[in-house]
């Protein structure tokens, strides 16, 4: 049931509830192993479980057999609820770290590396008030500041052993042997990683004068791989498995993530420097004319030209402005364009704002305005109008143009439209809604965004 559970699991997420999949979780890994030691021992399988010799069962009798069997039971069951938690506690704490600045910042092996200082540091302490306490070699606090050093670097050393096996794991092992070749040579890789340097660090290990020092029994004694047998290498490179390949995942997808922000960011200025030129060719035109008949505007209509022609390069280049900057640049351009127009134009802006001081993206609104003078009032041979609406709160923005026209436009959207489609989707996906509605003599669009300025991405 456990490995069916381990296998299945992804499926499950994804296909039943929180709930019922809290509840399979601990009938395998809690009722299933209880069940099983319990009737193990009620039933005395541990001869089963062990197939002892008779000898054996001669030298300790069936009841020590079957005691033997429980204690094996009792501590796989063990084992297997806390390695469970392990892997839970570990992918719930790299999920942590993924998405904090100390990750990015240090690295996984830097942090590992200053934990296991840390753990030097306090076992160096530890070892030195042992020593103390005994009142072998200090008497005093201040004699013991050496051997706070001293033992701390040399249990750093030790702990280095141990992190010698993560760090081959993590550089060679899983790239190159795991990812390429598959699990099976992983494992015969791994057996000999530990078969070729596990016996060399022990005996370095015990030229430490802290084994003998603080009679460290690990490392005690004439076996060749430490009294552990090699199994303390091979639990570290089993465990940090997962985490190698959490921290590689995550590595990357913040890899790629950051491409599809340049991405965006890319995109976003050039849509932003995709600036209609037909203002700006009429404009000089016009200038061009009040210039040969020396009208007294032409100062006024060249400052207000730079002006605009300042905001756009240098405010559209940025990524937010102020909502007061913003509404400045539109009511420049429309000023600028009544002046150069020469015809009566029916021009209202109504606006209800808490904020003018509300961060937006610059040039959001004037592919609509420019459409209005372009489609609509500048082709006019009778009356025109133009008719805009700003209100904003905390929870949203809607912005509406309404303008005048004699002929109907086609109804496909200009460049202008597809641009500030666009900029949209990039800006605030699945928050904001564009639509247009023409009439006889009256064409409207409004803008919305829902969640603003939340959703507006920096």
């Amino acid at each position: 049931p456990i490995l069916l559970f381990t296998f299945i699991r992804v499926g499950l997420q994804n296909k039943i509830s929180k709930w019922f999949y809290r509840i399979l979780w601990g009938v395998c890994f809690l009722v299933y192993p209880i069940a099983l030691v319990t009737i193990g021992k009620a039933n005395g399988l541990g001869k089963w479980f062990l197939s002892p010799r008779k000898d054996q069962i001669e030298e300790i009798g069936i009841a020590g057999v079957n005691e033997i069997g429980y204690n094996i039971l009792l501590t796989l069951a063990g084992v297997i609820l806390a390695t469970e938690i392990a892997l839970m506690f570990n992918k719930q704490l790299l999920q942590k770290l993924g998405n904090s600045n100390l990750l990015q910042r240090y690295g996984l092996n830097r942090l590992l590396l200053m934990t296991c200082a840390a753990i030097a540091i306090l076992l160096g302490m530890a070892g030195t008030i042992e020593i103390y306490e005994r009142g072998q070699f200090v008497n005093s606090m201040l004699g013991c500041i050496p051997y706070i050093l001293s033992f701390s670097i040399q249990f750093f050393l030790i702990i280095l052993v141990y992190y010698f096996y993560f760090w081959i794991n993590q550089k060679l092992l899983i790239p190159r042997v795991l990812k390429e070749k598959g699990v099976l040579y992983y494992g015969f890789a791994m057996v000999g990683v530990i078969l070729l340097f596990y016996p060399l660090f022990i005996a370095l290990v015990r030229l430490l004068p802290i084994v003998e020092t603080l009679e460290i029994g690990a490392f005690n004694g004439d076996q060749t791989f430490g009294t552990d047998g090699g199994g303390i290498p091979f639990v570290i490179m089993l465990v940090t498995v997962p985490i190698v390949v959490s921290s590689q995942w995550f590595r990357q997808n913040s890899q790629i993530a950051n491409l599809e922000k340049e991405k965006v960011d890319a995109e976003l200025s050039f849509l932003r420097q995709q600036i209609n030129p037909h203002f700006y060719f009429n404009t000089l035109n016009n200038l061009y004319a009040l210039s040969l008949t020396k009208d007294q505007r032409t100062p006024e209509v060249i400052l207000q030209l730079s002006e605009l022609m300042r905001y756009v390069i240098y405010k559209g280049k940025e990524k937010t402005v102020l909502l007061k900057e913003e509404l400045k640049y539109i009511e420049d351009y429309i000023q600028l364009q009544q002046i150069r127009l020469h015809k009566q134009l029916d021009y209202r802006f109504e606006k209800e704002i808490q904020n003018e001081n509300l961060l937006i993206s610059p040039l959001l609104f004037i592919n609509l305005i420019e459409n209005a003078f372009k489609h609509g009032i500048e082709p006019a041979t009778k009356d025109c109008f133009l008719h805009l609406s700003l209100k904003s709160d905390d929870r949203q923005l809607v912005f509406t143009c309404e303008n005048s026209f004699e002929e109907q436009p086609t109804h496909q959207d200009g460049t202008g439209l597809k641009n500030l489609h666009r900029r949209l989707e990039l800006l605030f996906p699945k928050q904001h809604e564009l639509t247009t509605r023409m009439t006889e003599n009256t064409f409207n669009a409004i803008l919305e965004i829902n969640n603003f300025p939340k959703t507006l991405k920096p």
